[in-house]
């Protein structure tokens, strides 16, 4: 982000638009949605702007303004279409501190004007600073099918309720979970459809019970743990509800392979604390984890514990959900895509085939400790059989070892396997190879964590984009012979 986005108010000193022809009239426009006046330094005005100026809307200044009639102002725009006086007056806003934007001259700007939705008391303004103003509009177009008509009406109405909701409710979390309450529940419905004496009715019910709870709750604060799975690590992979579980948190605990663009979704107040684990490197021990969450939701907060993949596949979701149920603390789950998902929507090779695969079965590549897995709860001759697709979750170090065991096991030494690293991620890496080659050979892969490996027939179904071929030199003879 180049430049950082601000609404500014005109109440107490109008903009100023230097320049009375067409492209003044265009920008005094759209400053007139917001200001009550706008002031035009000009020699004459055109016949929009006349018109302006006629009920009181444009109030004309002298042309090529000095340092007395910029000072001050919340806004400047230079739009006289002379290239050396757009440069003198945005020199002079320059060293007066004072906002200025030239059209079409990003250099002399110092502000953007957006492409603004307009919903009344919502406003929603985008910019591309300056690079792309057509995707822009595009966008704004969008926005405007996108946003309810009424959703200016919504935010006027819940600011009526502001008072008495601030005399009910002290300010913090009760006070936000209320309006998050109000805004995703009937009472916004029906603004939204008009009927603003229904809504009144629900928010004062709604107000009632959250003073009711907070009396009880200052006592003994509640808070809640919502364990929300943040998938591979695109955060357009997120699910809605994971969305609003991250607007929602005063705290988020998270895993080391969340990613980046998925912790910037979360709400700005909130606490971002790394709780991040590796394979032989756990920063923070499981059980110190449980108990940061149980202190925290009984301190009244609401907690998001921010996984990787699912909480639930390989994420030692099901120790947190013991602890926290065993210190009855409400819990809620957001399932997340799991890694072996991701890899095979990227791949577009699906997990099971009515003609090559029937089953598939996820597994983990090391057991406690870091040691490779036995994986004596398995039965490796019936998988062997044909039909099925094995996924092996953080086996990128034990990838030997796990080949070896399913070759004994009786998977074909040809079985195709494809490795894929950081699934969904812009640094996603795949890489075809054979069981043969993986027990063989490793070393020639050069596999990092995270990565999930797909064995089976499945693994040598077209796959969509590159995909690295990596194989032992006995394996290259045979497929050539």
């Amino acid at each position: 982000m180049r430049t950082f986005p601000i609404f500014v108010s005109f109440d107490r000193k109008p903009p100023l638009v230097v320049g009375g022809g067409h492209l003044a009239a265009i920008k005094t426009r759209l400053l007139l949605k917001r200001a009550q006046r706008v002031d035009i330094a000009a020699e004459e005005l055109g016949l929009e702007l006349s018109k302006l100026a006629e009920v009181g809307k444009v109030v004309r200044q002298p042309a090529e303004p000095r340092v007395d009639q910029i000072q001050g102002r919340p806004l400047v725009i230079s739009a006289t279409e002379d290239d050396r006086e757009d440069e003198r007056v945005a020199e002079i806003a320059h060293a007066l501190g004072v906002p200025v934007n030239v059209p079409d001259r990003p250099p002399l700007c110092t502000a953007a004007l957006p492409a603004i939705v307009d919903r009344g008391e919502v406003t929603v303004a985008i910019g591309t600073s300056a690079a792309a103003p057509v995707l822009a509009q595009r966008l704004r177009t969008w926005l405007e099918h996108e946003l309810h008509p009424r959703l200016g009406e919504l935010a006027k109405f819940a600011g009526s309720f502001r008072e008495r909701v601030a005399a009910a409710l002290p300010e913090g979390p009760g006070r936000r979970h209320f309006w998050e309450a109000v805004f995703g529940g009937p009472a916004a419905d029906a603004v939204l459809h008009g009927d603003e004496d229904a809504a009144r009715r629900l928010i004062d019910l709604e107000i009632a019970r959250a003073a009711s709870e907070h009396e009880r709750e200052s006592v003994a604060p509640r808070g809640r743990v919502i364990l929300v799975g943040a998938g591979p690590g695109d955060p357009d992979l997120l699910t809605m509800k994971a969305i609003r579980a991250l607007k929602a948190a005063d705290v988020v605990f998270y895993d080391k392979l969340v990613g980046q663009g998925v912790l910037e979704l979360a709400r700005r107040e909130a606490k971002l604390i790394s709780v991040g684990k590796a394979k032989g490197a756990h920063s923070v021990p499981q059980t110190e984890i449980n108990d940061l969450l149980v202190a925290h939701a009984k301190a009244g907060k609401t907690v998001v514990r921010l996984k990787g993949g699912d909480p639930f596949i390989f994420g030692r979701g099901g120790e947190e959900l013991d602890a926290l149920r065993a210190a009855a603390i409400p819990i809620d789950v957001v399932p997340g895509i799991t890694a072996g998902a991701a890899a095979s929507a990227s791949l577009q090779v699906p997990l099971t085939h009515r003609d090559v695969s029937h089953s598939v079965t996820f597994v983990s590549g090391h057991e406690a400790g870091g040691v490779a897995p036995s994986f004596e709860h398995l039965d490796l001759r019936a998988l062997a059989s044909g039909n099925n697709t094995l996924v092996v979750y953080m086996g990128v170090t034990t990838s030997a070892v796990i080949a070896r065991r399913l070759l004994d096991a009786g998977f074909r030494e040809g079985l195709p396997v494809i490795a894929v690293e950081n699934a969904s991620r812009p640094d996603e890496r795949r890489l075809a190879t054979t069981i043969s080659t993986l027990a063989n050979d490793p070393e020639r892969l050069g596999l990092s964590s995270p990565a999930v490996l797909v064995f089976g027939e499945v693994a040598g179904l077209p796959a969509a984009g590159d995909i690295e071929t990596v194989l032992a030199q006995e394996e290259v003879v045979r497929a050539y012979a």
